[in-house]
């Protein structure tokens, strides 16, 4: 789990981050947290890394809550589960803050076990809405079939063998189809540390992965690099691919 804190306030990202440790520690959850102290600090890693969660302050020194909630909906594919923890407490704020799209408002002062379950149930709420399927043990698409409690994979029904890190690649892959996912998010996902710039461990398992699930676009799909970035999986028509093909081969 990937959460970032836009505070500007020293403190209060402390308050802020102990009540997540020990929030997610209660429930069994490991959680990566990177704090900044300004908008422009967050647009610049959030436009190359990827969160599951965000808390913003309001009112920050270059910027506003909202209207890094705005850049986010415009900016990434996939919208981070979001709660604005600030000092207002006006119901028009609130409404405010909600239909501009975040999950919950909190007010300071907080108390530390509440701010931890709204942060776990805004998770919760976004699996579901990034995938239908998040939640369910066996996850299918065309002729790939995973099923996560015996870490089997099938593709047109024959079993594929696949390492544990591999299926967990795929798997994650599959639960977030069409989002671009980093390369630092995939690594902690798939082997819980971060991303080491000197190895090409992730990319020679997408090879892999690729290979075995026939990830290709003769069946169905486009695993690509997304530059500077990580890796996207998309659903492509493969009768269209065809034809180009064939349009490039006359």
């Amino acid at each position: 789990m990937r959460i970032a804190i836009v505070e500007d306030d020293v403190v209060m990202t402390q308050l802020i981050h102990k009540a997540l440790i020990n929030g997610f520690e209660e429930r069994g959850l490991p959680i990566n947290i990177t704090a900044f102290e300004t908008g422009k600090d967050f647009i610049r890693v959030a436009s190359r890394e990827t969160f599951d969660l965000v808390f913003l302050d309001w009112h920050l020194p270059d910027s506003t809550g909202i209207g890094l909630i705005d850049w986010m909906k415009n900016y990434l594919e996939a919208l981070p589960g979001v709660l604005l923890v600030t000092q207002r407490q006006e119901e028009s704020d609130i409404i405010e803050a909600l239909n501009a799209g975040a999950d919950d408002f909190i007010s300071k002062p907080f108390r530390p076990r509440e701010l931890a379950a709204r942060a776990f149930s805004a998770t919760r709420r976004r699996s579901l809405r990034t995938s239908a399927t998040a939640q369910q043990s066996e996850l299918e698409f065309g002729c790939i079939k995973l099923n996560s409690d015996r870490e089997a994979a099938y593709v047109q029904g024959e079993k594929v063998p696949l390492t544990r890190q591999e299926f967990r690649l795929a798997y994650l892959l599959l639960n977030q189809l069409g989002n671009p996912l980093s390369r630092s998010y995939l690594y902690e996902y798939v082997w819980g540390r971060s991303n080491d710039p000197n190895t090409r461990t992730l990319d020679v398992h997408i090879h892999r992965v690729r290979k075995k699930l026939k990830m290709t676009a003769e069946h169905g799909w486009n695993l690509m690099s997304v530059y500077g970035y990580g890796y996207r999986l998309q659903t492509v028509d493969p009768r269209e691919e065809t034809g180009q093909a064939r349009e490039v081969a006359d």
